[in-house]
Protein backbone atom coordinates (compact mmCIF):
# COMPACT_ATOMS: atom_id res chain seq x y z
CA UNK A 1 0.00 0.00 0.00
CA UNK A 2 2.82 2.18 0.43
CA UNK A 3 4.30 1.73 -2.71
CA UNK A 4 1.61 2.61 -4.38
CA UNK A 5 1.06 6.01 -2.62
CA UNK A 6 4.42 6.56 -3.61
CA UNK A 7 3.86 5.94 -7.23
CA UNK A 8 0.61 7.84 -6.95
CA UNK A 9 2.17 10.91 -5.09
CA UNK A 10 5.08 11.20 -8.03
CA UNK A 11 2.72 10.49 -10.82
CA UNK A 12 1.11 13.49 -9.81
CA UNK A 13 3.90 15.46 -9.39
CA UNK A 14 4.84 15.06 -12.79
CA UNK A 15 1.41 15.40 -14.48
CA UNK A 16 1.52 19.21 -12.53
CA UNK A 17 4.80 20.00 -13.99
CA UNK A 18 4.52 18.50 -17.52
CA UNK A 19 1.37 20.89 -17.28
CA UNK A 20 3.51 24.09 -16.18
CA UNK A 21 4.73 26.36 -19.06
CA UNK A 22 7.96 27.91 -19.27
CA UNK A 23 6.67 31.64 -19.73
CA UNK A 24 7.48 35.14 -17.98
CA UNK A 25 4.55 36.90 -18.16
CA UNK A 26 5.25 41.04 -18.00
CA UNK A 27 4.07 42.66 -14.75
CA UNK A 28 0.30 43.49 -15.24
CA UNK A 29 -0.60 41.45 -18.21
CA UNK A 30 -3.48 39.27 -17.18
CA UNK A 31 -1.88 37.88 -14.28
CA UNK A 32 -5.00 37.33 -12.20
CA UNK A 33 -7.44 37.45 -15.11
CA UNK A 34 -8.75 34.16 -14.54
CA UNK A 35 -8.43 34.49 -10.44
CA UNK A 36 -10.81 37.76 -10.12
CA UNK A 37 -13.81 39.18 -11.92
CA UNK A 38 -12.43 42.19 -14.49
CA UNK A 39 -13.65 44.97 -15.79
CA UNK A 40 -12.91 46.89 -19.25
CA UNK A 41 -13.41 50.47 -20.00
CA UNK A 42 -12.54 52.33 -23.10
CA UNK A 43 -14.57 55.32 -22.28
CA UNK A 44 -11.39 56.99 -20.38
CA UNK A 45 -11.71 60.80 -21.76
CA UNK A 46 -8.67 61.71 -24.46
CA UNK A 47 -7.80 65.23 -25.04
CA UNK A 48 -5.05 65.76 -27.76
CA UNK A 49 -3.28 67.94 -30.21
CA UNK A 50 -1.04 67.98 -33.22
CA UNK A 51 2.53 70.89 -32.91
CA UNK A 52 5.69 71.28 -34.53
CA UNK A 53 8.17 69.49 -33.23
CA UNK A 54 10.76 71.49 -31.76
CA UNK A 55 14.33 70.26 -33.24
CA UNK A 56 15.62 66.15 -33.53
CA UNK A 57 19.23 66.19 -33.61
CA UNK A 58 20.14 64.77 -36.71
CA UNK A 59 24.56 64.35 -35.85
CA UNK A 60 26.30 61.28 -37.40
CA UNK A 61 23.02 59.33 -37.37
CA UNK A 62 22.82 56.17 -38.97
CA UNK A 63 21.44 57.50 -42.07
CA UNK A 64 21.05 60.90 -43.66
CA UNK A 65 17.81 61.82 -45.63
CA UNK A 66 18.09 63.56 -49.21
CA UNK A 67 15.05 64.84 -51.02
CA UNK A 68 12.64 67.10 -52.10
CA UNK A 69 8.81 66.62 -51.78
CA UNK A 70 5.06 67.91 -51.56
CA UNK A 71 2.72 66.49 -49.87
CA UNK A 72 -1.10 67.38 -49.86
CA UNK A 73 -1.71 67.47 -46.24
CA UNK A 74 1.76 68.39 -45.02
CA UNK A 75 3.15 70.93 -47.74
CA UNK A 76 6.48 70.69 -48.69
CA UNK A 77 9.69 69.18 -47.67
CA UNK A 78 13.28 69.26 -48.74
CA UNK A 79 16.26 67.72 -47.21
CA UNK A 80 20.26 68.12 -47.71
CA UNK A 81 23.35 66.80 -46.30
CA UNK A 82 26.41 68.59 -44.40
CA UNK A 83 29.21 66.36 -44.59
CA UNK A 84 33.37 65.98 -44.43
CA UNK A 85 35.32 63.48 -46.32
CA UNK A 86 38.12 62.16 -45.49
CA UNK A 87 41.19 60.86 -47.00
CA UNK A 88 41.22 57.39 -48.25
CA UNK A 89 44.87 56.77 -46.36
CA UNK A 90 47.14 59.14 -44.85
CA UNK A 91 48.20 60.54 -48.00
CA UNK A 92 47.79 61.00 -51.45
CA UNK A 93 49.61 60.91 -54.48
CA UNK A 94 48.41 61.96 -58.07
CA UNK A 95 51.99 61.53 -59.21
CA UNK A 96 53.15 64.27 -61.89
CA UNK A 97 50.51 66.70 -63.85
CA UNK A 98 47.51 64.50 -63.54
CA UNK A 99 44.73 65.18 -65.72
CA UNK A 100 40.76 65.29 -64.53
CA UNK A 101 38.80 62.70 -66.64
CA UNK A 102 35.91 63.14 -64.36
CA UNK A 103 34.44 63.80 -60.92
CA UNK A 104 32.12 61.72 -59.39
CA UNK A 105 29.84 61.75 -56.02
CA UNK A 106 28.20 58.52 -55.13
CA UNK A 107 25.97 58.04 -52.17
CA UNK A 108 24.54 54.23 -51.38
CA UNK A 109 20.34 54.25 -51.15
CA UNK A 110 19.13 52.42 -47.81
CA UNK A 111 15.41 53.18 -48.88
CA UNK A 112 13.31 55.98 -50.30
CA UNK A 113 9.71 57.63 -49.26
CA UNK A 114 7.42 59.45 -51.93
CA UNK A 115 7.63 58.54 -55.69
CA UNK A 116 10.97 57.96 -57.47
CA UNK A 117 8.92 58.66 -61.09
CA UNK A 118 9.97 62.01 -59.90
CA UNK A 119 12.91 63.74 -60.82
CA UNK A 120 14.78 65.60 -58.27
CA UNK A 121 17.16 68.35 -58.53
CA UNK A 122 20.08 68.18 -56.59
CA UNK A 123 23.30 70.59 -55.82
CA UNK A 124 26.64 69.92 -54.21
CA UNK A 125 28.50 73.08 -52.69
CA UNK A 126 31.25 73.04 -50.95
CA UNK A 127 31.52 74.20 -47.37
CA UNK A 128 33.32 77.80 -46.35
CA UNK A 129 33.13 76.47 -42.82
CA UNK A 130 34.66 73.54 -41.05
CA UNK A 131 31.73 71.78 -39.07
CA UNK A 132 32.74 71.03 -35.42
CA UNK A 133 33.32 67.51 -33.88
CA UNK A 134 32.11 68.70 -30.24
CA UNK A 135 28.99 70.19 -31.60
CA UNK A 136 25.32 69.00 -31.92
CA UNK A 137 23.52 69.50 -35.31
CA UNK A 138 19.79 69.29 -35.47
CA UNK A 139 17.49 69.60 -38.55
CA UNK A 140 17.14 73.18 -38.46
CA UNK A 141 21.13 73.42 -38.18
CA UNK A 142 22.88 75.33 -41.12
CA UNK A 143 26.47 75.39 -41.76
CA UNK A 144 28.03 78.19 -44.63
CA UNK A 145 28.96 77.41 -47.98
CA UNK A 146 30.07 78.90 -51.50
CA UNK A 147 26.48 79.10 -52.94
CA UNK A 148 28.01 78.07 -56.76
CA UNK A 149 27.29 74.63 -57.06
CA UNK A 150 29.78 72.12 -58.03
CA UNK A 151 27.80 70.11 -60.52
CA UNK A 152 28.80 69.65 -63.99
CA UNK A 153 25.25 69.95 -64.87
CA UNK A 154 21.93 71.01 -63.04
CA UNK A 155 19.68 68.05 -64.93
CA UNK A 156 17.27 66.43 -61.90
CA UNK A 157 17.76 63.13 -61.07
CA UNK A 158 15.64 60.05 -61.01
CA UNK A 159 15.98 57.16 -58.44
CA UNK A 160 15.57 53.76 -59.00
CA UNK A 161 16.57 52.51 -54.82
CA UNK A 162 16.35 49.19 -55.27
CA UNK A 163 17.87 48.83 -58.12
CA UNK A 164 21.58 47.87 -58.73
CA UNK A 165 24.08 50.23 -60.90
CA UNK A 166 26.54 48.97 -63.38
CA UNK A 167 29.93 51.21 -63.42
CA UNK A 168 32.13 49.96 -66.22
CA UNK A 169 31.73 46.06 -65.42
CA UNK A 170 31.45 45.77 -62.07
CA UNK A 171 27.47 45.89 -61.05
CA UNK A 172 27.11 47.68 -57.43
CA UNK A 173 24.10 48.33 -55.10
CA UNK A 174 21.61 50.93 -55.33
CA UNK A 175 23.32 53.88 -55.17
CA UNK A 176 22.80 57.89 -56.56
CA UNK A 177 25.80 59.21 -59.13
CA UNK A 178 26.15 62.92 -59.36
CA UNK A 179 28.75 64.44 -61.39
CA UNK A 180 30.78 67.30 -60.48
CA UNK A 181 32.24 69.67 -62.57
CA UNK A 182 35.78 69.09 -63.94
CA UNK A 183 36.96 72.60 -63.07
CA UNK A 184 36.97 71.51 -59.67
CA UNK A 185 38.25 67.80 -60.27
CA UNK A 186 41.68 69.43 -61.92
CA UNK A 187 41.74 71.84 -58.63
CA UNK A 188 41.72 69.01 -56.01
CA UNK A 189 44.26 67.48 -58.65
CA UNK A 190 46.81 70.46 -58.44
CA UNK A 191 46.60 70.85 -54.67
CA UNK A 192 47.89 67.64 -53.44
CA UNK A 193 50.44 69.32 -51.27
CA UNK A 194 47.72 71.61 -49.44
CA UNK A 195 45.44 67.96 -49.35
CA UNK A 196 48.23 66.32 -47.19
CA UNK A 197 49.43 69.19 -45.03
CA UNK A 198 45.95 70.44 -43.98
CA UNK A 199 43.08 68.42 -45.40
CA UNK A 200 39.77 69.59 -43.78
CA UNK A 201 40.97 73.07 -43.70
CA UNK A 202 41.21 73.08 -47.32
CA UNK A 203 38.41 70.54 -47.46
CA UNK A 204 36.17 71.48 -45.00
CA UNK A 205 33.44 69.43 -46.74
CA UNK A 206 30.38 69.33 -48.91
CA UNK A 207 26.68 70.78 -48.43
CA UNK A 208 24.22 68.27 -50.82
CA UNK A 209 20.94 69.58 -51.27
CA UNK A 210 17.51 68.84 -53.28
CA UNK A 211 16.49 72.14 -54.55
CA UNK A 212 13.55 71.25 -56.49
CA UNK A 213 11.19 68.60 -58.09
CA UNK A 214 8.91 67.14 -61.06
CA UNK A 215 5.89 65.57 -61.10
CA UNK A 216 3.31 66.51 -57.67
CA UNK A 217 4.98 64.40 -55.04
CA UNK A 218 8.39 64.26 -55.36
CA UNK A 219 10.66 61.33 -53.08
CA UNK A 220 13.10 61.63 -50.05
CA UNK A 221 16.04 59.15 -49.83
CA UNK A 222 17.41 57.34 -47.23
CA UNK A 223 21.56 57.35 -47.78
CA UNK A 224 24.20 55.28 -46.16
CA UNK A 225 27.05 58.05 -46.17
CA UNK A 226 29.66 55.81 -44.71
CA UNK A 227 29.31 53.08 -46.84
CA UNK A 228 32.45 51.64 -48.86
CA UNK A 229 29.93 53.15 -51.97
CA UNK A 230 29.60 56.59 -50.80
CA UNK A 231 32.44 58.87 -51.44
CA UNK A 232 33.70 61.51 -54.21
CA UNK A 233 35.53 60.06 -56.59
CA UNK A 234 38.90 61.50 -59.01
CA UNK A 235 38.91 59.72 -62.12
CA UNK A 236 41.78 60.83 -63.68
CA UNK A 237 45.10 59.74 -65.86
CA UNK A 238 48.87 60.27 -65.17
CA UNK A 239 51.05 61.93 -67.67
CA UNK A 240 51.97 59.04 -69.36
CA UNK A 241 47.77 58.61 -69.74
CA UNK A 242 47.39 55.34 -67.27
CA UNK A 243 44.14 56.07 -65.69
CA UNK A 244 44.08 56.28 -62.46
CA UNK A 245 41.11 57.02 -59.54
CA UNK A 246 40.94 57.90 -55.88
CA UNK A 247 38.23 58.32 -53.61
CA UNK A 248 37.86 60.79 -50.54
CA UNK A 249 35.42 58.68 -48.38
CA UNK A 250 32.70 59.90 -45.52
CA UNK A 251 34.26 57.73 -42.44
CA UNK A 252 33.06 57.00 -39.19
CA UNK A 253 35.29 59.87 -37.83
CA UNK A 254 33.44 62.28 -40.51
CA UNK A 255 30.74 64.89 -38.79
CA UNK A 256 27.47 64.78 -40.86
CA UNK A 257 24.48 65.59 -39.84
CA UNK A 258 20.46 66.36 -41.81
CA UNK A 259 18.76 69.42 -42.36
CA UNK A 260 15.33 69.69 -43.22
CA UNK A 261 13.27 72.54 -44.31
CA UNK A 262 9.31 72.01 -43.97
CA UNK A 263 7.02 74.50 -45.54
CA UNK A 264 4.26 74.10 -44.30
CA UNK A 265 2.13 77.09 -45.54
CA UNK A 266 1.52 74.93 -48.37
CA UNK A 267 -0.30 72.64 -46.96
CA UNK A 268 -3.85 72.02 -49.10
CA UNK A 269 -5.75 70.83 -45.27
CA UNK A 270 -7.72 73.30 -43.53
CA UNK A 271 -7.62 71.47 -40.91
CA UNK A 272 -3.82 70.96 -40.95
CA UNK A 273 -3.10 74.76 -41.28
CA UNK A 274 -5.80 75.63 -38.26
CA UNK A 275 -4.69 73.01 -35.61
CA UNK A 276 -0.68 72.91 -36.34
CA UNK A 277 0.39 76.05 -37.21
CA UNK A 278 -2.69 78.27 -36.13
CA UNK A 279 -2.95 76.29 -32.57
CA UNK A 280 -6.59 75.22 -32.41
CA UNK A 281 -6.03 72.29 -29.98
CA UNK A 282 -9.97 71.66 -29.98
CA UNK A 283 -10.03 70.29 -33.89
CA UNK A 284 -7.92 67.35 -32.16
CA UNK A 285 -11.32 65.55 -31.88
CA UNK A 286 -11.34 65.65 -35.27
CA UNK A 287 -8.34 64.70 -36.18
CA UNK A 288 -4.58 64.23 -35.59
CA UNK A 289 -0.86 64.19 -37.44
CA UNK A 290 2.48 63.48 -37.14
CA UNK A 291 5.59 63.63 -38.97
CA UNK A 292 8.83 62.37 -38.84
CA UNK A 293 12.47 64.56 -40.18
CA UNK A 294 11.93 66.70 -37.01
CA UNK A 295 7.77 67.67 -38.11
CA UNK A 296 5.10 67.43 -36.24
CA UNK A 297 3.94 65.43 -32.76
CA UNK A 298 0.87 64.97 -30.91
CA UNK A 299 0.38 65.53 -27.29
CA UNK A 300 -1.91 63.44 -25.58
CA UNK A 301 -3.56 63.78 -22.16
CA UNK A 302 -5.35 61.71 -20.06
CA UNK A 303 -6.82 64.51 -18.10
CA UNK A 304 -9.34 62.74 -15.74
CA UNK A 305 -7.68 58.89 -15.09
CA UNK A 306 -7.01 59.55 -11.54
CA UNK A 307 -10.40 60.79 -10.53
CA UNK A 308 -12.16 58.02 -12.62
CA UNK A 309 -10.40 55.45 -10.17
CA UNK A 310 -10.18 57.59 -7.16
CA UNK A 311 -13.19 56.26 -5.73
CA UNK A 312 -11.64 52.45 -5.39
CA UNK A 313 -9.25 54.21 -2.98
CA UNK A 314 -5.94 52.77 -5.47
CA UNK A 315 -7.43 49.16 -4.14
CA UNK A 316 -7.24 48.40 -8.61
CA UNK A 317 -5.05 46.38 -10.19
CA UNK A 318 -4.27 47.24 -13.73
CA UNK A 319 -4.32 44.16 -16.30
CA UNK A 320 -4.02 46.00 -19.51
CA UNK A 321 -4.04 49.17 -20.93
CA UNK A 322 -3.40 49.92 -24.30
CA UNK A 323 -3.22 53.33 -26.52
CA UNK A 324 -4.84 52.95 -29.68
CA UNK A 325 -4.07 54.54 -32.74
CA UNK A 326 -6.07 54.34 -35.92
CA UNK A 327 -5.25 55.47 -39.29
CA UNK A 328 -7.06 58.03 -40.97
CA UNK A 329 -5.67 56.93 -44.21
CA UNK A 330 -4.46 53.89 -44.78
CA UNK A 331 -5.48 53.68 -48.51
CA UNK A 332 -2.11 55.74 -49.67
CA UNK A 333 -0.06 54.91 -51.40
CA UNK A 334 3.00 57.61 -52.17
CA UNK A 335 3.30 58.96 -48.31
CA UNK A 336 2.67 55.73 -46.41
CA UNK A 337 2.12 55.44 -42.80
CA UNK A 338 5.49 54.53 -40.41
CA UNK A 339 6.22 51.21 -39.69
CA UNK A 340 6.70 52.34 -35.87
CA UNK A 341 6.20 54.81 -33.89
CA UNK A 342 6.60 55.23 -30.15
CA UNK A 343 5.78 57.68 -27.10
CA UNK A 344 7.82 59.75 -25.01
CA UNK A 345 6.83 60.35 -21.11
CA UNK A 346 6.58 63.56 -19.91
CA UNK A 347 7.63 64.33 -16.18
CA UNK A 348 5.84 66.27 -14.31
CA UNK A 349 8.31 67.81 -11.94
CA UNK A 350 9.97 69.45 -14.83
CA UNK A 351 8.23 68.97 -18.06
CA UNK A 352 11.11 66.44 -19.60
CA UNK A 353 11.34 63.69 -22.19
CA UNK A 354 11.72 60.64 -20.76
CA UNK A 355 11.09 56.72 -21.26
CA UNK A 356 7.97 55.12 -20.35
CA UNK A 357 7.85 52.46 -17.59
CA UNK A 358 6.60 50.34 -20.71
CA UNK A 359 9.04 51.16 -23.00
CA UNK A 360 10.74 48.57 -24.92
CA UNK A 361 14.09 50.26 -22.98
CA UNK A 362 12.95 49.04 -20.25
CA UNK A 363 10.70 45.93 -21.35
CA UNK A 364 10.65 43.98 -24.93
CA UNK A 365 9.42 45.71 -28.48
CA UNK A 366 6.80 42.97 -28.44
CA UNK A 367 5.02 43.66 -24.92
CA UNK A 368 5.58 47.94 -25.63
CA UNK A 369 4.44 47.67 -29.47
CA UNK A 370 3.89 51.17 -31.94
CA UNK A 371 4.30 48.68 -34.87
CA UNK A 372 1.90 49.49 -37.97
CA UNK A 373 -0.72 46.60 -37.93
CA UNK A 374 -2.05 47.09 -41.70
CA UNK A 375 -5.26 44.36 -41.88
CA UNK A 376 -6.55 46.42 -39.05
CA UNK A 377 -5.01 50.09 -40.39
CA UNK A 378 -3.72 50.91 -36.76
CA UNK A 379 -0.80 51.05 -33.76
CA UNK A 380 -0.72 49.67 -30.37
CA UNK A 381 1.15 50.28 -27.07
CA UNK A 382 0.80 48.80 -24.00
CA UNK A 383 1.20 51.61 -21.25
CA UNK A 384 -0.37 49.14 -18.32
CA UNK A 385 3.25 50.40 -15.77
CA UNK A 386 2.30 53.71 -16.71
CA UNK A 387 -1.46 53.80 -16.29
CA UNK A 388 -0.97 52.29 -12.97
CA UNK A 389 1.68 54.32 -11.57
CA UNK A 390 -1.09 57.07 -12.69
CA UNK A 391 -3.46 56.07 -10.88
CA UNK A 392 -1.70 55.18 -7.82
CA UNK A 393 0.22 58.38 -7.98
CA UNK A 394 3.79 57.05 -8.18
CA UNK A 395 6.36 58.22 -9.62
CA UNK A 396 6.75 61.57 -11.41
CA UNK A 397 4.88 61.25 -14.26
CA UNK A 398 2.67 63.96 -15.82
CA UNK A 399 -0.32 62.76 -17.26
CA UNK A 400 0.25 63.06 -20.91
CA UNK A 401 2.18 61.54 -23.42
CA UNK A 402 3.53 62.48 -27.09
CA UNK A 403 3.67 60.30 -29.76
CA UNK A 404 6.59 60.50 -32.36
CA UNK A 405 7.35 58.58 -35.45
CA UNK A 406 10.19 56.67 -33.99
CA UNK A 407 14.00 57.27 -35.79
CA UNK A 408 12.37 60.70 -36.81
CA UNK A 409 15.71 61.57 -37.55
CA UNK A 410 16.11 59.50 -40.51
CA UNK A 411 12.53 58.45 -41.13
CA UNK A 412 10.57 61.51 -42.92
CA UNK A 413 7.01 59.00 -43.25
CA UNK A 414 3.86 61.10 -41.70
CA UNK A 415 0.33 60.11 -40.55
CA UNK A 416 -3.11 61.19 -40.46
CA UNK A 417 -4.53 59.73 -37.78
CA UNK A 418 -8.44 59.33 -35.84
CA UNK A 419 -8.83 62.22 -33.36
CA UNK A 420 -10.38 61.98 -29.90
CA UNK A 421 -14.33 62.16 -31.16
CA UNK A 422 -16.02 59.75 -28.85
CA UNK A 423 -19.04 58.64 -31.27
CA UNK A 424 -15.87 57.99 -34.04
CA UNK A 425 -15.34 53.61 -33.28
CA UNK A 426 -12.04 54.85 -34.61
CA UNK A 427 -10.96 57.24 -32.36
CA UNK A 428 -7.69 57.69 -30.17
CA UNK A 429 -8.70 55.76 -27.29
CA UNK A 430 -7.41 54.20 -24.18
CA UNK A 431 -8.61 50.88 -23.38
CA UNK A 432 -8.10 49.53 -19.69
CA UNK A 433 -8.58 45.95 -18.61
CA UNK A 434 -8.71 46.29 -14.24
CA UNK A 435 -10.38 44.57 -11.23
CA UNK A 436 -10.55 45.99 -7.93
CA UNK A 437 -10.09 44.82 -4.31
Amino acid sequence: MKKILICTLVLLTCIVLCSCKDEHTPIGEDILGNLVDTEFTDTITLQAYSFLEDTVNTTNTSANILGHSFDPVFGKSSAGIYTQLALSGSAVNFGDHPVIDSLVLTLQLSGYYGDTNSYVGIRVHQLSEALDSQAQYYQNSTVNYDPTPLNYNLTGYTIRPSSTVVVDTSVLGAHLRVRLSDQFGQYLLNHQNDLNNQFQNFLKGLYIEAVSHTGNDGYMLLTNMTSALSGMTLYYHSEDGQKQRYTFACSDNCVRFTHIDHTYSSSGSSDFIQEVLQGQASLGDKVLFIQGGGGVKTRITFPYLENTFAKFNNRVFIHRAELVITNAQPDEKIFVQPTILTLQGIRKSDNAIRFLPDDDYYTNANYFGGTYDASKSEYRFRITKYVQQLILQQGDWSNAVNLIVRGSAVRPHRLVLDGTDTVSPTRLRLEITYSTY
